[in-house]
């Protein structure tokens, strides 16, 4: 069968990068399902897409473990897979598929002696390590339970590995005719961040030195001119995700990445320096909208931000699920950001306070995406969002795992208010703001996050999830609540505003989108 016309690309808008999903921009909001609970595909399972779907996500992502997809050599069996789609198909959610092949984090599989622990690279190629060939490290370092990974520069794995994704590849484009899904994550986190025990200091001359020494890497490290082990290591997962992408490309066009977690930024260019059909290196570990952060600082090159993992065990995550959705949107303008659930108490899903924050976050977002996206990188846009930080930052260990601060340390010590108007933010030390929108005065109080978006002449389209906005001078005025279908707005009830000489008062109890016409002041 021929190859279809991508129905999900990255395109620009204004200068943006922005993803646009069956002709209509499309902002990347919701959460991946931790691979211990969704290899299961129980009703944890069910309940992780069916709260998000109440959440107000636009979409989810999953880890599709290669074993399960090839349980035996060339028998390939989708089913497991389509079950992923089938679910976010019944709930209108759109699906980001995670490839969790050779090197999930440094490992072929998780080991808790738990049969539901999955395996990630299939048993035949464990089974065979003569043929396949699993990473050498010096013997002062060791991996984590479960490593080391497949290496990249065996030309046997990459071939079955490339034969994996093509079939895959055809799998989605001859099946998934409600073009469910959207984005492909290759493999997840390569290389060495999971190191176990005794191990150089992170960034240091010894780090960096470390590689693989099996055969295939000696060959190819003696033939020449690497500055460090890190660059030929990265280097080398390079030219590898380059096969990868190449095959689904020549197949079935859908945006593809692999995600960072710790790399130096200058790792960043190694992969889409060297892989044209690599669309982006997205983000994990972005725990506020504090920067310097993990994604403001990898915005190099051609990469596109995009937040794939805030981790929600992480206290500061917590604390800001109502914010993180705007900064990613339209302080840092980008893709969108994905929650990574973790385990149990952390979870978004079975917290009630955090599933309401998340859900009145997510919901004017989500019902007014359109106008939005169309409005980053113009004149026509004025978002704020509440950083909140904390008395005491958090901190990680060795692997790069997050440390709970003790909630004594949760304590809220500053507040800023970040306005973005048109191309520009600015900080405001309240939660109180002014800001210009055209001819008009835009005034804000009471609320954490939200967004202005002027749609054409005397056009105004409100996404807040509460507080009280002003906005003037105006004469006549019509107001109703209702929702974007694409570009197509559906109105469903008429909104109640103040007036206040020629200023008027919209208080928004609830998360809502509120379409305003309006007329000058006489």
């Amino acid at each position: 069968m021929a190859t279809r016309p991508p129905h999900a690309r990255i395109a620009r808008m204004n200068g943006i990068a922005t993803l646009v999903v069956d002709g209509h921009p499309f902002l990347l909001l919701g959460a991946q399902c931790d691979i211990w609970r969704s290899t299961r595909q129980d009703e944890k399972t069910v309940a992780f897409f069916d709260g998000f779907r109440q959440m107000n996500a636009t979409a989810v992502s999953v880890g599709i473990p290669w074993s399960m997809i090839e349980p035996a050599k060339d028998a390939y069996d989708f089913r497991f897979l389509d079950w992923f789609v089938r679910q976010a198909r019944a709930r209108g959610l759109r699906l980001v598929v995670n490839l969790f092949n050779t090197n999930v984090c440094g490992k072929v599989e998780e080991t808790s002696g738990s049969s539901a622990y999955p395996a990630y690279t299939p048993a035949y190629i464990l089974s065979d390590p003569a043929t396949y060939t699993r990473m050498v490290l010096p013997s002062a370092w060791r991996y984590v339970s479960g490593g080391p990974p497949m290496c990249p520069n065996d030309p046997d794995t990459l071939e079955r590995e490339r034969r994996l994704v093509a079939r895959v590849a055809e799998h989605l484009r001859d099946t998934d005719t409600h073009r469910t899904v959207i984005m492909l994550q290759i493999d997840n986190e390569f290389y060495y961040q999971q190191w176990d025990g005794e191990r150089p200091a992170s960034g240091s001359a010894e780090e960096k030195a470390v590689r693989c020494h099996c055969p295939y890497c000696e060959a190819r490290w003696a033939s020449g001119g690497y500055a460090s082990g890190e660059e030929f290591m990265f280097r080398s997962f390079a030219d590898y995700v380059r096969v990868l992408t190449d095959s689904i490309a020549a197949i079935y066009r859908l945006p593809m990445y692999v995600n960072s977690p710790w790399w130096p930024p200058h790792i960043i260019p190694y992969f889409l320096d060297r892989c044209p059909n690599l669309d982006l290196v997205g983000i994990d570990g972005v725990l506020t909208p504090r920067e310097p952060n993990m994604l403001s600082l990898s915005q190099v090159g051609r990469n596109v931000p995009f937040a794939a993992e805030n981790p929600t065990e992480n206290p500061e995550v917590r604390m800001n699920l109502d914010v993180l959705p705007y900064y990613t949107v339209v302080g840092r303008p980008g893709l969108g950001s994905l929650l990574w659930e973790s385990h149990a108490p952390h979870t978004v899903v079975d917290d009630p306070d955090a599933r309401r924050r998340y859900a009145a976050a997510l919901y004017p977002i989500k019902h007014a995406q359109v106008p939005i996206a169309r409005a980053r990188g113009t004149g026509n846009l004025l978002a704020w969002y509440v950083l909140r930080e904390v008395a005491a930052e958090v901190t990680t260990d060795v692997f790069g795992n997050f440390v709970p601060l003790r909630k004594s340390d949760r304590v809220v010590a500053r507040a800023r208010t970040f306005v973005r108007e048109g191309k520009q933010t600015r900080a405001v030390e309240s939660d109180e703001l002014t800001a210009s929108l055209g001819e008009l005065t835009v005034g804000v109080s009471g609320s954490a996050a939200g967004i202005v978006v002027r749609r054409g002449p005397r056009e105004l389209v409100l996404a807040v999830p509460g507080g009280r906005v002003t906005l003037g001078p105006v004469g006549a005025v019509q107001a109703e609540e209702g929702r974007f279908e694409a570009d197509r707005w559906v109105a469903e009830r008429p909104f109640a505003v103040q007036r206040v000489g020629s200023l008027v008062v919209f208080e928004v109890r609830e998360p809502a989108v509120i379409r305003v016409k309006y007329r000058p002041d006489p």
